[in-house]
């Protein structure tokens, strides 16, 4: 990419609005080229680079608020940005709440490639199709996408506050279905992001396993009547209910509306005392992270969860003031539920009668955390035992409780590169054919 000085023009941005009348102001320039290999149907399709370019600025105005986004950065459009944008402020309601971050002096970071190795890349997503072929040979890959984004951003507000990042990072995700005579499991996905391409890509989050699995689920059915019994969450799955966590409990729309079942537990007891959970958006063990949030801050990590005690919400800055409650040190992401001392095995072993999820489809819960939806690609565990793979099979629950009964985290864990997850054993769910 031809070098450009991104602080230039979000600096510039903060004056123009300044200069048009705003109050405050805090602008977020991002451009970056993505080059990505994709299979369908089994057959290497697509070769492409794209560049993307994205300027957001946002102005106060008497408590008003209002943002607009546009794809180019010359003067003249940064000008007119920021007018439109203190234009659609005045237009808005007040609200005290709104707000940017205090002053901070310009801080740089890079992380990954500066450009992607296409050579390297074509090689690996071959060597994946050569692997599926002949390890999986009845395993259709639906849809496979490798890339690599590399870019900068750049941040500053009117109080000063500056930020620079340079990153690469590659992403890979996989879709697949088993196909034996004229039976078929269902479609199952998984994918990951690493900042090099050392690893083979089946070897990449628990892409390899679940391939595997899909060629057991192609003869499927329910289980027999309802049972309230036991569930052990896989990673891939795991990363749905933590995001549920996130919405239900954690986040900005819970504690404004005021819904959360948590609003009043900071510092209490909530979970499980297995059940550690970290937001560590800034560091090695999450390469998809990020070191500034997006009202910029600089990400700190932080547990949200710790020893099942409410350590932090994910509330950002806006959150923060409208409800007087802690803003998030870190942002809420590069989650990491910290794996535990049981192994796998045993976990599985001390089920008398449950289910192992590795798919949830289902709807966002309610309010209060009640859940239900279809176990996807999942397996019937009896007596300690897992028996068969079962489809058409609802389960139904509460988050809070589901999180509060943890019996058993594994010392097994899936690293993601944007989170990493482990497998849990909780319990009281009910299981119904």
């Amino acid at each position: 990419m031809k070098e450009i000085n991104g602080m230039d023009i979000v600096r510039s941005a903060c004056g123009y609005a300044k200069k048009n009348g705003a109050d405050k102001a805090q602008v977020r320039f991002s451009r970056g080229e993505k080059y990505e290999l994709n299979i369908d149907a089994g057959t290497m399709s697509l070769y492409r680079t794209t560049v993307d370019v994205n300027l957001g600025i946002t102005v106060y105005s008497e408590n008003r608020k209002g943002t607009i986004f546009v794809n180019r950065y010359d003067d003249d459009a940064v000008q007119g940005a920021a007018r439109d944008a203190l234009d659609m402020a005045k237009a808005g309601e007040p609200d005290g709440a709104n707000d940017i971050s205090p002053e901070r002096p310009l801080e740089r970071f890079e992380n990954g490639p500066r450009e992607a190795d296409s050579s390297v890349m074509y090689d690996r997503l071959n060597e994946f199709l050569d692997y599926c072929r002949s390890t999986y040979p009845n395993t259709n890959l639906e849809q496979c996408v490798l890339d690599c984004n590399c870019g900068e951003t750049f941040f500053a507000n009117t109080n000063g506050a500056e930020f620079l990042s340079h990153s690469g990072l590659y992403n890979f995700y996989a879709m697949f279905t088993t196909k034996i005579g004229t039976k078929a499991s269902s479609f199952n996905y998984s994918g990951a992001s690493h900042r090099d391409l050392e690893k083979k890509l089946w070897q990449w989050g628990n892409i390899d396993e679940l391939m595997r699995q899909s060629t057991e689920q192609t003869d499927v059915k329910p289980v027999e009547g309802s049972f309230t019994g036991d569930i052990i969450i896989t990673p891939d799955s795991l990363s749905d209910f933590i995001m549920f966590i996130d919405g239900v409990y954690l986040g900005d729309y819970a504690l404004i509306t005021g819904n959360s079942p948590w609003k009043d537990l900071l510092g209490k007891q909530v979970a499980s005392p297995l059940l550690t959970l970290r937001s560590e958006p800034d560091g090695d063990l999450v390469e998809a992270g990020y070191h500034f949030t997006g009202d910029g801050f600089r990400a700190e990590n932080c547990n949200l969860i710790e020893s099942g005690i409410l350590r932090n919400f994910t509330l950002g800055l806006y959150g923060s003031n409208k409800t007087g409650k802690p803003r998030c040190p870190s942002g809420g992401g590069g989650l990491i539920v910290q794996s535990g001392s049981s192994a796998l095995a045993g976990m599985i072993t001390d089920v008398k009668k449950g289910i192992l999820l590795g798919r949830f489809s289902g709807g966002n819960p309610s309010d209060n955390g009640d859940f239900s939806g279809v176990a996807k690609n999942s397996y019937l565990i009896e007596n300690g035992q897992v028996t068969r793979p079962v489809g058409e099979t609802m389960i139904a629950g509460n988050l809070g409780n589901l999180f509060n009964d943890i019996r058993a985290i594994s010392r097994e864990e899936i690293n993601y590169g944007s989170a990493i997850m482990p497998w849990i054993l909780s319990g009281g769910i009910t299981i119904s054919g």
